[in-house]
């Protein structure tokens, strides 16, 4: 019998900036206008939250050397990397349909070239872009 993946989104609130970790809602609301929201459970039932669209990524199902879960939009450092290389972004490649670090320009799958127990979650490109400044 095979383990079903856990399916998981996070996104930041409109309402206070803080992540928000659950199922992913897209609604047409009215006047075409598009509403992205996290539904999550809680103690009292469930609830939706309003999130910034352009905060959301997809949990890989992958967690990092610390045991933290892997997002799209993390910044990651990896093994063999050298000072004068940048951290990865993890992102989804569509035409590989996998979940990748993207260096330097350069792309390598995630489970394929580097092995989730390899890397670390350093940040993510929102809380912390001066991390791919340097």
């Amino acid at each position: 019998m095979y383990e079903m993946r856990e399916i998981l989104f996070r996104g930041k609130s409109i309402e206070d900036n803080k992540w928000v970790y659950g199922d992913l809602i897209r609604e047409k609301k009215s006047f075409g206008k598009i509403c992205t929201r996290i539904y999550r459970t809680t103690n009292n039932g469930w609830e939706l939250i309003d999130v910034d669209s352009k905060t959301v990524g997809q949990y890989t199902g992958l967690n990092d050397k610390n045991g933290n879960k892997i997002f799209e939009g993390d910044i990651v450092d990896f093994p063999d990397r050298s000072d004068s290389e940048s951290y990865g972004v993890v992102e989804y490649d569509t035409n590989e349909t996998e979940f990748g670090i993207v260096y330097d320009s350069i792309y390598e799958g995630l489970g394929r070239q580097y092995h989730s127990r390899d890397i670390e979650v350093i940040g993510n490109i929102f809380d912390n872009p001066e991390l791919l400044e340097e």
